[in-house]
Formats: structure tokens, C-alpha cells, sequence
């Protein structure tokens, strides 16, 4: 249909619906469906985050979730999975009613990034941490209260742990030095922002055994108005080619210094029937394929990586490096015979 109707066109049109060949209430749906949709905007609740930017702070909370969970597993003994559930936009009055009180609190500055961040946790999830980091089997308390100072002071070294990984969730966008700043129980004395103000709100799902809660992180939107032009994906995506910096680096080696590796050091090998090795007794004699002046092969995980001379220190059998395997000369494990 035309935006503007001729005479005859209006003339046709009302005799059609006059002789009913046309039904008033189906012309009334057909102009309806034609009509724009009108999408309703709050001017008290702007949108200040693009769709793109939302799901950029999604996958960063979620490294920032798989690499905090690994390492509360270890802290806590536990199994503990973080995962986030939910990005909103919403003003701070909205999630400061949300929240119960008392709660447990912990605010955070994000230098060069000027102002203010939060994070939140649910009381039945951040009571059992404080019990199990106390020494207790991690039970959640049966009523809401204010911390002990003693508990704000093991909870703020946990959270102060944390900052470290939230820096290396956002490394990929922008060299931020995450700090500690309070913890408080109500959250009516936290007010960061003014409560009409935007802020960015993410939601992870916490278990740890048997307990679930919520952790909310958020950013009000002064924050992290400077860099949201960086906070796209093609940016998150290319700047994961960069070389790691010397603190990932350090902590990479920290990390494999504790791992555990099986060390074997092999005095040599021997073929025999399986009726043979079942005949064996105390005192039987095996000739082995290596000689006494023959170096041993010390194997790390499988893999030949020294060689070395038995001896002995004071009671306790013992073998001496003599060399280290050059990379070229590593063979793969030989299966045993």
C-alpha cells in the first residue's frame, strides 16, 4: 500500500468494507502488522554497553573464573568451579536492594583506571570459604552476621589473591594492577558510585562441594568508560599473539617447580620366561645387558634426561650425575622387558 491514497483508491476501499468484501478488524491486523515496532527506551536506565562489549567482560570473567577456581581448589581442598551466569546492566540502587544484609563485601581499585569496583560475595558461599580456610570442613553458618575482624583479615588475603588472576583475565585488553581496598558487611555503607548511576553487573555462579552461592563483580560505568573502545572482540582475539610478559613467565615457573615427576634410575635390562621370573628366589642371580663401569640411564617421566654411577651414601643406595642428555640424544622410552 502506498504511504498517500488517491481518491478512487480511498472510494474502492470504503466500498469494499461496506459490501464486506474486506472485514474492518482484518484491514485493522493488517495495518498493525505493517506498522513499525516501536522498542520502548528508559531514559532513567540508558544502555551504556554495546551487545559486543557485554560479551567481551563475559569471556574475560570467564578466564577470570577458570583461573581463580584452580587455584581456590588448592586452597580450599575442594572442588570449586566459577562460571559466569549473567551480565546486566542496571543502576547501583537496583543492586544494592538486591543484595541481602548483611553480606560480604570487598571493594577494589583498578589503577590506571580511575574509580572504584566491587565484589561481592553471597553469604552462603562466602561463609563456608571463611570456615574451611579457618580449618573447619567448609559448613555454611545458619544465619546471616557481620565478620570478625580475624575473618575479613583471611578473606581480604583470598580476595588479594584473586586480583592477581582478575589482572591476568584483562592483561589481554589493558595492563591493570587490581588492589585491595576494604571489606564491609553492609552493604549500605559502600557506596562507590551515586545510586542513579550505571554500573556493569557480572554474575558467577560459585560451588565449592556441596555449596553453591553467587559472586557479583561490579564496574560502574566511569570506570570503565576510558577503554571501551577496547573492549571488543577483535581486540581480545589479537592481542593473544603477544609475547607473555616476565611476571607470567615467573609464575609459569613457579608452577611447574611444584609439579611432581617421577624420577628412575634403570641399572639395566634382562630377557626371561614369565616361568622363569615366577621360579625366582632370594639369592638368584640376573645378568643384566649393562656392565659395573657402564653408565646408568636416570629416567624423568618416562624419559631418558641424565646419566649417572651407582654408589652409595651411608646406608642409603645412592647414584651420581655424570652427564646430562643433550636434547638431540633424547630417545623415547623403551618399553620394559
Amino acid at each position: 500500500m502506498a504511504d498517500i491514497l488517491s481518491q478512487e483508491e480511498i472510494d474502492a476501499l470504503l466500498g469494499a468494507l461496506s459490501t464486506g468484501e474486506i472485514e474492518a478488524e482484518q484491514f485493522r491486523q493488517e495495518t498493525t502488522e505493517k506498522a513499525p515496532r516501536v522498542k520502548p527506551y528508559d531514559f532513567y536506565r540508558p544502555s551504556k554497553f554495546s551487545k559486543e562489549q557485554i560479551r567481551t567482560i563475559y569471556m574475560l570473567h570467564e578466564t577470570f573464573g577458570r583461573l581463580w577456581s584452580s587455584t581456590l581448589s588448592g586452597v580450599l581442598r575442594n572442588y570449586v568451579s566459577l562460571s559466569v551466569s549473567s551480565v546486566d546492566q542496571v543502576t547501583y540502587q537496583e543492586f544494592i536492594q538486591s543484595i541481602p544484609n548483611p553480606t560480604i563485601t570487598a571493594t577494589f581499585t583498578m589503577p590506571p583506571l580511575e574509580g572504584t569496583a566491587l565484589m561481592e560475595f553471597s553469604p552462603t558461599i562466602g561463609f563456608p570459604i571463611i570456615d574451611r580456610l579457618l580449618g573447619g570442613a567448609g559448613r555454611s553458618t545458619s544465619e546471616a552476621r557481620e565478620l570478625t575482624e580475624i575473618e575479613e583479615h583471611v578473606l581480604g588475603n583470598l580476595v588479594d589473591e584473586g586480583m592477581v588472576f582478575l589482572k591476568e583475565a584483562w592483561s589481554s585488553m589493558i595492563d591493570l594492577s587490581p588492589e585491595l581496598g576494604d571489606i564491609e558487611s553492609n552493604p549500605l555503607f559502600v557506596q562507590i558510585v551515586p545510586p542513579s548511576d550505571m554500573i556493569l553487573l557480572i554474575t558467577l555462579e560459585a560451588r565449592i562441594g556441596d555449596f553453591s552461592g553467587i559472586v557479583n563483580m561490579v564496574y560502574p560505568y566511569v570506570l570503565l568508560e576510558p577503554i571501551l573502545s577496547l573492549l571488543s572482540a577483535q581486540t581480545l582475539y589479537s592481542v593473544g599473539t603477544r609475547a607473555p610478559t616476565e611476571e607470567i613467565k615467573e609464575r609459569t615457573r613457579r608452577v611447574l617447580r611444584g609439579v611432581a615427576l617421577p624420577v628412575r634410575v634403570e641399572l639395566g635390562r634382562t630377557l626371561c620366561t614369565v616361568r622363569e621370573l615366577l621360579e625366582l628366589e632370594q639369592n638368584d642371580i640376573l645378568v643384566l645387558s649393562t656392565k659395573t663401569t657402564d653408565n646408568l640411564e636416570v629416567r624423568v617421566g618416562g624419559v631418558v634426561k641424565f646419566h649417572a654411577t651407582p654408589g652409595q651414601v651411608g646406608k642409603q643406595r645412592a647414584a651420581q650425575i655424570t652427564d646430562v642428555v643433550a636434547e638431540n640424544e633424547d630417545l623415547p622410552p623403551q618399553a620394559s622387558s
